[in-house]
């Protein structure tokens, strides 16, 4: 019987990577004047982390570098260390077989050699100088070997993470840059600037940088967003120019010359006061298209309060679309909200006693108010009892301790924020009722209807 010969068997393997690893290491002449072996550690660790070199490998070489001795690192020597593999595993927390794997990763990276005795084990002996006499192990000559192209590689990576940090603030100066201008058309309800789209925009470019060292690809993502920010800086600044302009305008209907002689001040108005006076403190038979804003009856605290706060319809829409959104868009009236608060009372098991006691206390306008602060509340999970949560706030009203202003200008800050969190999230800050309320404006308009 014949045997196939394996000359292999047995032996450690030769290819491509462990020629180029013994090459670097008969290359060695020593270190530099003035360096140390810890000196190149240091920069093969600097290095590491811009080679995509493995921790473990990284941890591997600095204990092994632990066993050498200045001494080895002179010309005319060669740093060898011998521990066994078992004494490897120890040493690193590790199995036998996952040492193996890291000391051939480790030679693939052109990081050690090895230098094998005929029988295949390591070993070694120092003399008294403490120089080795002879040894059979791994070769760490390589590293001193490279010591010069790992200083320049963690030279230039340190350089390459200046311009990168750089980069990186940049591009988070601009997104917050856009965050703020997103809050400033949420906080004055600035439409047409698409500030949520640009936040949304921005907040995925940070997002998928975050990890690119690209230079040039991070270059053209940053003055891509900072050219976003300042042409989104322009549409909000004149949205800003624009609201102003519309509140000089409104101002000026309000304010009479106090030079003229018997002047009367008035509120202009589109609409005829209605010929039948309106009487009583119930708004059962009273139609919400004849409450006219220059009502005649004399305002209750609470009206007085709402209006010191500046909630009128228009406010109260805004910050309840969720209620609001079957308002009419040719006018915006406290008869549109008192009509709303009537079919609120009858879809929320609100009694008619609890509706007609809130208009006695508070008026009708404070009542109407109040109705729809609850509703908003009771559909937001804060109240469970809709009509015991009005009748508490007619006794509030009663002893003047009612502020419903405040109320209304909780529920525009808390709209606020959840909008800006959804915007920084990159969701869809709107609500239904806005949403619905758009359309219906939209549907609206193209009827070819006034808005006005």
């Amino acid at each position: 019987m014949s045997y196939a010969q394996q000359p292999g068997a047995g032996f450690r393997r030769f290819d491509g990577a462990a020629a180029e690893a013994a090459r670097l290491a008969v290359e060695f002449r020593g270190l530099p004047d003035n360096y140390g072996h810890g000196q190149a550690l240091a920069a093969f660790k600097r290095a590491a982390s811009y080679l995509d070199i493995p921790p473990s490998v990284v941890q591997l070489i600095d204990v092994m570098f632990a066993w050498t001795k200045p001494e080895d690192w002179k010309p005319g020597r060669e740093p060898i260390v011998w521990p066994r593999n078992e004494k490897l595993a120890r040493a690193l927390g590790l199995k036998v077989r996952q040492v193996q794997n890291i000391l051939d990763r480790a030679i693939r990276l052109g990081l050690i050699s090895h230098r094998d005795s005929p029988n295949g084990h390591r070993g070694g002996v120092r003399g008294a100088d403490g120089h080795i006499k002879w040894a059979y192990g791994i070769v760490l000559s390589p590293i001193g070997t490279r010591m010069e192209e790992f200083q320049a590689i963690a030279e230039r990576g340190a350089h390459a993470d200046e311009r990168i940090d750089a980069l990186k603030k940049r591009l988070s100066a601009a997104r917050r840059r856009i965050a703020s201008l997103a809050q400033t058309v949420i906080d004055h309800g600035l439409s047409g600037t698409k500030a949520d789209e640009e936040l949304a925009l921005a907040l995925s470019a940070t997002r998928q940088m975050r990890n690119v060292r690209d230079d040039a690809l991070l270059t053209g993502c940053v003055e891509q967003i900072e050219g976003r920010g300042r042409a989104l800086e322009v549409v909000v600044a004149a949205a800003l120019r624009q609201l102003e302009a519309a509140n000089e305008v409104h101002e000026t209907y309000d304010i009479a010359s106090t030079d003229a002689k018997d002047c009367i001040h008035s509120t202009t108005t589109n609409q005829l006061p209605t010929a039948k006076a309106v009487t009583g403190n119930s708004s059962a038979g009273r139609s919400s298209r004849t409450y006219a804003a220059g009502s005649p009856l004399p305002q209750s605290d609470v009206e007085d309060d709402l209006a010191k706060h500046g909630v009128d319809p228009s406010f109260i829409e805004a910050v309840t679309p969720e209620l609001c959104h079957g308002f009419r868009y040719d006018t915006r009236q406290w008869g549109d909200v008192i009509h709303l608060a009537e079919r609120l009372v009858e879809q929320n098991a609100i009694t008619r006693h609890a509706w007609l006691e809130a208009c006695r206390l508070m008026g009708d306008r404070g009542a109407a108010a109040g109705v729809i602060a609850t509703v908003y509340k009771y559909q937001a999970g804060e109240v469970r009892r809709p009509g015991a949560y009005l009748r508490g706030m007619s006794e509030r009203a009663s002893k003047g301790e009612l502020n419903l202003g405040r109320t209304f200008h909780g529920f525009k800050d808390q709209r606020r924020t959840v909008a800006m969190r959804g915007m920084q999230e990159g969701g869809d800050p709107s609500s239904v009722g806005e949403i619905a309320r758009r359309a219906l404006s939209r549907s609206f308009v193209l009827s070819g209807r006034s808005s006005y």
